[in-house]
């Protein structure tokens, strides 16, 4: 028998290593692409994320410019309203007068006239403006305008009641007429449950913040510092809390867009809130700006007609007469879709309501009772700054629209990068003239807030 030679047996067990060497240069071929892969993965990503950044920090610039214009605005409409009253009174007006701290004749506290804020004010008018590649819409809420739900921790317990039940018919009414109305038994339990967390905060798991206004006597009160802390407390629900459009098209807003608890700041040593008289220190409500859900919700339907509110807001958009016939045309005044805003009346006292239909139909202690309620001024600001930038993609489509609501609506469909932050002040009268006191000074929205109004769209 002849043994194969030694050179033969190499060369086959070299042959039967091919296989083996291939896969091994095949599996390291494959380490060194997913190597190379991780790397430009986190390259790219890397580089995503700075991108974003650095359009983050572009925002919040141009949003924090956009708030301090903002800020010089209120201040110089305060202003200008106080030198306006000073001529009308042969003299320079007081300070505190532009910032709303008289009372309009028959209104909260009586006295001299207010200054008067209507929708017709600058700053009533939502606004757009670009900076750079970036698109800014300015729109802004007096607080105001909403009914504080303050109103239900006074001390008269029949007034508090009457508050109370005003809170559960804002609730009810405010989202009426879309998908998403809050029912009467939902409107009662989210009264009550609100009621209950401020007046018994210690049984509360939320933890009742310190503030100045603090005493000894009210420690079990709980001075919310938003309306929205109560979003954790059932039946409350993040949706309660966003303005957005239903299924139908519907425009859908939050309840804080009608109830707040930001228009009666105290300053001074000893400022108890609890001894604030009813309808005065920023409880009463501005009749010239007031959505319908809230003047509606004020009286009770037996002592004033529903129909007598509508010839109110009719009344605040009919348009404007002007005195002067032979005045040359002005540049007219552009809203933040190009349209012409048509001037239109308001009420620069609240003796001016007698000028409505049904209203001197009204009983005199009625009617006294929805005066104490109303005033026609404004000094704390919900202050709303949406920086858009558009996606390559959104930029090469050219978009037609019909109506505002169209736009806003794509304008919330996620094809741009958004950013929504609103901002809470105090117009408060000082020696000087007008401080603007920040009451919330940067707070992040999950969405852009909707204006609110007064007739339907078509009839604008």
């Amino acid at each position: 028998m002849k043994l194969p030679k030694p050179r033969a047996r190499a060369r086959a067990a070299a042959r039967e290593r091919r296989g083996v060497a291939l896969l091994l240069a095949f599996l390291v071929l494959i380490v060194i692409v997913a190597i190379v892969s991780q790397i430009d993965i986190m390259t790219k990503t890397d580089a995503r994320v700075a991108f974003n950044d650095i359009a983050l920090t572009k925002m919040d610039l141009a949003i924090e410019s956009a708030m301090l214009e903002v800020h010089e605005m209120l201040a110089e409409d305060a202003q200008a309203a106080a030198a306006a009253e000073g001529a009308e009174t042969g003299g320079m007006a007081p300070p505190d007068a532009g910032a709303g701290e008289g009372a309009a004749p028959g209104g909260p506290g009586g006295g001299e006239a207010a200054a008067v804020d209507s929708k017709m004010d600058q700053w009533a008018r939502p606004q757009g403006t670009s900076v750079n590649d970036l698109q800014l819409r300015i729109f802004i809420q007096d607080e105001d305008s909403k009914y504080n739900v303050l109103n239900m921790l006074v001390e008269d317990e029949e007034e508090a009641e009457r508050a109370y039940e005003r809170v559960v018919e804002i609730l009810d009414m405010c989202r009426e007429g879309t998908a998403e109305d809050i029912d009467s038994s939902d409107a009662q339990e989210m009264a009550r449950v609100m009621r209950d967390h401020y007046t018994e905060r210690s049984r509360s798991f939320l933890p009742r913040p310190s503030l100045l206004t603090d005493t000894e006597k009210d420690d079990q009160l709980g001075m919310p510092l938003t309306l929205r802390e109560v979003v954790v407390l059932e039946p409350f629900e993040e949706r309660h809390f966003e303005d957005y459009f239903d299924d139908e098209g519907e425009r859908v807003h939050s309840i804080g867009s009608f109830l707040t608890v930001w228009t009666a700041p105290l300053t001074g040593e000893g400022a108890d809130p609890a001894e604030l008289p009813f309808g005065e220190g920023g409880l009463a409500v501005n009749v010239n700006t007031a959505p319908a859900a809230v003047l509606k919700s004020l009286m009770s339907p037996r002592q004033i007609d529903f129909r007598t509110w509508d010839a109110v807001i009719e009344y605040r958009n009919e348009e404007e007469e002007s005195e002067d016939s032979e005045e040359e045309e002005a540049v007219p005044v552009l809203d933040e879709f190009g349209e012409e805003i048509v001037p239109t009346k308001f009420f620069d006292d609240l003796e001016e309501l007698n000028e409505v239909r049904g209203w001197d139909d009204m009983q005199p202690e009625a009617k006294a009772e929805v005066e104490a309620l109303l005033t026609v001024e404004s000094r704390v600001f919900s202050i709303f700054v949406t920086a858009r930038r558009e996606t390559a993609a959104a930029a090469l489509q050219q978009m037609d629209f019909r109506t505002p609501s169209e736009r806003e609506q794509y304008e919330r469909s996620g094809t741009s990068l958004m950013r929504t932050v609103r901002a809470v002040v105090w117009r408060m009268p000082a020696d000087d003239g007008v401080t603007i006191v920040p009451l919330i000074r940067w707070e992040v929205l999950s969405y852009m807030p909707l204006e609110v109004l007064d007739l339907p769209e078509d009839w604008y």
